[in-house]
């Protein structure tokens, strides 16, 4: 909609915020809104993302589903949970989710059936990208760390780098609690942004279940397996490299690289042994989460 320039004293000039947005954000004389240059045009918006959000849940007899149920509540953009409980078990859970995942959150009160966990820093997502940058390096890292364990048969280099899921948790869910609560992205769109970070924490999820079975059964894998990871790993970090310096002519290499990884998994699976179907199954599994995410790629970047 048009809307014409007033001139407001000598230097200044003003302009009237449409009504209907106003009453929609509640907005009244004397309130404070953002105004910022980003990328050559003006936003205005409301610190209605920043305000304070509480809610109430009722944990007992929700396992195994409570680390799902309270991490919905941080990546829904709560600041304070107030968590009732009926079990020990129930109120471990909760301590160390906080403690692993909630960056900022502390639980402030607890009863013998009851807890409130509180946001105590600030509401602020400035760090956004550097904490993007370190979810994909904790994921390629930790991919290459499997690979690596997996190349020497070391089951308790495996074992430990299935930890590294803990780490890629927290900084996905900071992530998806940036995009649900309306941070300043310089992406052109974040609803394809919080899939890509959706599907690549399931492939952290797959690599720690990769982590967990061959150090469990202390399997050690073919030659032919080995390499197999060695090219899933950097189909993988042909993605991150995609993501950060897209270009669309380098998508149908991207397409291609996934065809033959499909072909050598089919291939795999009909002359490995028992033990190792599972392990491909795996693989197979990585490569198509990770190609699944040319639709969002593109719509982030296009």
């Amino acid at each position: 909609m048009g809307r014409k320039l007033i001139q407001h004293g000598r230097s200044s000039l003003t302009v009237s915020l449409p009504k209907k947005w106003v009453n929609e954000n509640s907005l009244k004389k004397g309130d404070e809104i953002e105004v910022e240059d980003f990328q050559g045009n003006i936003l205005i918006s409301t610190r209605r993302h920043y305000e304070h959000r509480k809610i109430d849940i009722d944990i007992a007899g929700a396992a195994p589903m409570i680390r799902k149920i309270m991490g919905a509540t941080f990546k829904a953009g709560y600041d304070e949970v107030d968590i009732g409980f009926h079990s020990h078990e129930e109120l471990k859970a909760v301590q160390n989710l906080v403690r692993e995942q909630f960056t900022g959150f502390e639980i402030v009160r607890q009863t013998k059936d009851s807890m409130v966990v509180r946001n105590l820093s600030q509401t602020s997502f400035e760090e956004f990208n550097n904490v993007l940058r370190r979810f994909f390096f904790v994921l390629n890292h930790m991919a290459s760390e499997v690979h690596s364990a997996m190349e020497k048969n070391d089951f308790k280099w495996l074992k430990n780098t299935a930890l590294m899921k803990t780490e890629s948790d927290k900084f996905a869910d900071y992530c998806r609690r940036a995009i649900n609560m309306g941070f300043d992205s310089e992406f052109k769109r974040t609803a394809p942004l919080y899939t890509i970070i959706e599907q690549l924490e399931k492939v952290a999820d797959r690599y720690r279940d990769l982590c967990c079975y061959v150090s469990e059964k202390k399997i050690r894998a073919s030659k032919r397996t080995k390499s197999f990871l060695q090219e899933v790993v950097e189909f993988q970090k042909q993605f991150y490299d995609l993501f950060y310096r897209f270009d669309l002519k380098r998508m149908a290499e991207f397409g291609k690289r996934k065809e033959s990884l499909q072909e050598k998994s089919y291939e795999l699976v009909e002359h490995c042994s028992k033990k190792e179907i599972r392990i491909i199954l795996l693989f197979d599994r990585i490569v198509n989460l990770v190609f699944d995410l040319n639709g969002p790629l593109m719509a982030v970047h296009i």
